[in-house]
């Protein structure tokens, strides 16, 4: 009974990959993520301009085969600074959406399954943090606790902490995500044939819970990567993000704008980047919703 009630809710991944393959929105957006993603990992190391070493020669210069986006105020090459910033951009993404995932979904499933006072406690919590204004709340950690950490840890501690006050904002909508995902699950069939047969708790939340969640936590963490790239560069526009000489693409924004005349190219491009990516990765988590939804496959 249980390996029949297994086999009815795995049945639907094919189908799954099968819509996900047949809408070409998304496998395009999935083939420019990926792109970015290599753009991100080896074109600094292919590129052979330094993204810190300015041309004082070419400042504000125009594209041209030396400087393929052209150079910035201060001689910097754009491409290369583009690419390390979009380094950064996808890290502190990263980094938020496995914070999300650890505590968010963790405690979201625990909280579903288990019920009583620690639902309560986790359910209350995230109203809080709800009330309060996310990017608000970011901006005040990075504010307080942004100098004191860069001098104590550098660029890394200053990206950890801007990574870390994202999550502390978005963690809440991925508790209440896979909540209500559980508290429906632990009710359906193939959870009660489970316990009639003697299934200890742990064996229900790692055998069927946390699998028929999966894709759910796939699907908002990869929706929610957009939010917290434009948050990071909203962070970087007001100074409270990556700061110099690491580059990012919202301090390029900020960077270029007193020279938008001289030179509007520079900030044509960190721009289009950054609507590329919130782009890109928006039509994915939005494929990816609509090929795991139950009620749309056939």
């Amino acid at each position: 009974m249980v390996a029949a009630a297994v086999h009815i809710e795995t049945r639907p991944a094919p189908r799954f990959f099968r819509r996900l393959f047949q809408n070409r929105l998304t496998l395009l957006s999935a083939l420019l993520f990926l792109a970015l993603l290599l753009i991100a990992v080896l074109g600094p190391v292919l590129y052979p301009q330094n993204p810190t070493r300015p041309d004082y020669a070419a400042i504000n210069a125009f594209p041209s085969a030396e400087h393929l986006l052209g150079t910035d105020n201060l001689g910097r090459d754009t491409l290369a600074r583009l690419m390390i910033g979009l380094r950064i951009s996808l890290i502190v993404a990263a980094y938020v959406e496995a914070l999300n995932i650890v505590l968010g979904a963790t405690l979201g499933l625990l909280a579903g399954f288990y019920g009583g006072l620690f639902d309560v406690i986790v359910t209350r919590i995230a109203d809080m943090l709800f009330a309060f204004p996310g990017l608000l709340l970011a901006i005040l950690v990075a504010a307080i606790f942004g100098p004191a950490v860069t001098e104590q840890f550098g660029g890394i501690g200053r990206l950890l902490l801007v990574a870390g006050s994202l999550s502390l904002v978005s963690w809440p909508l991925m508790a209440r995500l896979v909540r209500s995902q559980v508290l429906v699950l632990r009710e359906q069939e193939f959870v009660t044939a489970a316990r009639s047969l003697g299934a200890n708790r742990q064996w229900i939340i790692l055998r069927h819970l946390v699998p028929n969640t999966a894709s759910l936590v796939v699907v908002a963490s990869t929706l929610d990567i957009a939010s917290v790239v434009v948050n990071e560069a909203v962070l970087s526009l007001l100074g409270l993000g990556i700061q110099p000489p690491d580059p990012s693409i919202g301090k390029m924004i900020t960077e270029a704008m007193p020279f938008l005349e001289a030179n509007a190219w520079q900030v044509f491009f960190p721009s289009a980047a950054l609507m590329l990516i919130v782009l890109t990765v928006s039509f994915l988590g939005d494929g990816l919703r609509d090929a795991s939804d139950p009620s749309s496959l056939t």
